[in-house]
């Protein structure tokens, strides 16, 4: 699909809502590598003292939702963890791989759930919701016996079958 906007008006878009994301901020147009944002948001960040952060932050949720495509929700059979694991690859990201972990439901990724990240290097923290040492242990013990796996299917380089079929549980 493609739209056009020739207007800076807003009410363009607010008539195209499958342009608009609920907070309004930006939306990809899928497959195109273009993104449609209120000329009010972008003001926003070209003003704030962290404006680079604020767009750097805003492009890596765009690149996640272009990306979308490739994730893969892993459960318990294919992991050995307690709580659904999903791996999104963006092989152009800032953060470098991570698998996200889903808390609170702990079996499904859902809009206000709670869910935590942890980044394939060791030197760097979980983030996101609460997770517990033992939980972050195991999701990093499951990084460690899938790396080449995992980094396989994060440089897009082998299909999704193929990519479940090469991962072991843990323990």
């Amino acid at each position: 699909m493609t739209v056009t906007i020739r207007s800076s008006d807003i009410a363009e878009l607010a008539a195209k809502p499958e342009l608009m994301k609920e907070n309004g901020t930006a939306t990809v147009v899928a497959g195109t590598g273009a993104f449609v944002a209120p000329i009010s948001v972008l003001r926003e960040i070209s003003g704030a003292p962290d404006a680079v952060q604020q767009l750097a932050n805003m492009v890596e949720g765009l690149a996640e939702q272009e990306y979308l495509y490739a994730m893969a929700i892993l459960g318990t059979k294919v992991t050995g963890l307690a709580n659904t694991l999903y791996y999104l690859p963006v092989p152009e990201g800032q953060h470098g791989p991570r698998i996200k972990v889903a808390i609170d439901p702990a079996h499904t990724f859902r809009r206000g759930g709670i869910e935590a990240t942890v980044p394939f290097d060791e030197g760097k923290p979980a983030s996101g919701g609460p997770i517990s040492p033992a939980l972050e242990g195991q999701v990093r013990a499951f990084i460690a016996v899938n790396r080449a796996a995992l980094l396989a299917y994060w440089n897009l380089e082998t299909s999704t079958d193929e990519f479940i079929a090469a991962l072991r549980p843990i323990a």
